[in-house]
């Protein structure tokens, strides 16, 4: 294993994840109307699954000898949105995420619980995704 390529590949995860929490505490305090509070706690409990994972990224690069970036990546802010374009502002950002996740874990494969670590955010990225799908679904 390649460890400062995979640390430096840790580090790009880890802006996603801190962009992921600032883009969910955005959308969070967005939220109006009746459906205010549980869609609020939804983006709210999405921001502390990105801070989970964050701090489970930022240790395994600790534990890899790197240092963990405090960098973040871009933040989309188009303004004024409704709660269904926010929602599809996350299912795509979700998606990016397994994208990236999942074309990392070849890079792993021989570090077995690093590895396990990443299938586990990709389990749970999936299941954000799926979440989302069912909330935008008008059928």
């Amino acid at each position: 294993m390649e460890t400062k390529l995979v640390i430096e590949k840790l580090n790009g995860l880890l802006e996603e994840e801190l962009a992921s929490i600032v883009r969910y505490l955005h959308h969070s305090f967005l939220v109006f109307g009746p459906m205010r509070i549980p869609v609020m706690e939804l983006f709210r409990k999405r921001a502390k699954d990105a801070t989970t994972h964050a701090v489970l990224v930022g240790e395994k690069i600790t534990a890899l000898g790197g240092h963990p970036t405090v960098k973040i990546s871009e933040v989309l802010e188009p303004g004024k949105q409704t709660i269904e374009e926010m929602l599809k502002e996350d299912l795509e950002a979700e998606k990016d995420m397994i994208i990236r996740y999942k074309k990392f874990l070849p890079l792993v494969e021989e570090d077995v619980a690093l590895h396990f670590l990443l299938c586990q955010i990709v389990e749970e990225e999936q299941l954000h995704i799926e979440d989302l799908e069912k909330l935008l679904r008008k059928e």
